[in-house]
């Protein structure tokens, strides 16, 4: 998907809209803490070992695949640990795969980093090192958020146009809240999974 359509558009900030509006205070609430804490994770660790707290956010979203938040943050303590006191990558285990935990050791070594070329974990990275209000995560949840009806949407299908059209679409709705962009991703994060994982319940009569 290369530019939304009007049609699209419009389309989307009636989901985006939708999904908020469905969003317990609970869970807005939740959403409004996530960045938050992360950001402060991530300048402890960073603090801890006396590390760039970009760095460390960038080692935190290579982490992140296949690994639940606590985990993803003791095991970015774990690496960036090791790292300081010049272990390999092979010393140490974490809980998502080989190439990420590689990955991991390298940004740290300045050998590669997270560039717009990777627009969802770029974005990511600038939200929790900065609290970035320029920046939108738009993860596979947002996707489904945007386009209610397709759930086999994914971040691959979305080219840099349309991620564009979509962060500007979410920082406007935003924006007429009064809410960081930031926090309405986050809400809008937990409000879609919850959606489609009670219909998948519902479907199958769980």
């Amino acid at each position: 998907m290369r530019k939304l359509e009007q049609k699209q558009i419009r389309a989307i900030k009636r989901n985006l809209n939708y999904f908020f509006n469905n969003a317990t205070n609970e869970q807005i609430n939740q959403g409004i803490e996530w960045y938050e804490i992360a950001n402060k994770e991530a300048n402890k660790i960073a603090k801890k070992y006396n590390l760039e707290v970009y760095k460390v956010a960038q080692v935190i979203s290579a982490l992140s695949p296949r690994n639940k938040w606590e985990q993803n943050i003791k095991d970015a303590n774990k690496l960036c640990e090791a790292y300081t006191v010049g272990l390999h990558p092979t010393d140490i285990k974490v809980c998502t795969f080989h190439s990420n935990k590689f990955k991991a050791f390298n940004i740290l070594a300045s050998n590669v980093q997270i560039t717009n070329n990777s627009l969802k974990t770029y974005n990511f990275v600038n939200n929790i090192a900065y609290l970035s209000s320029e920046h939108v995560t738009v993860d596979i949840w947002h996707l489904r958020a945007c386009f209610k009806n397709n759930i086999k949407i994914n971040s691959a299908n979305i080219g840099k146009i349309a991620y564009k059209q979509i962060k500007d679409i979410t920082i406007n709705i935003a924006n007429k809240l009064g809410l960081k962009p930031y926090d309405l991703q986050a809400i809008i994060w937990i409000s879609t999974q919850n959606y489609f994982n009670n219909n998948i319940k519902l479907k199958h009569g769980l």
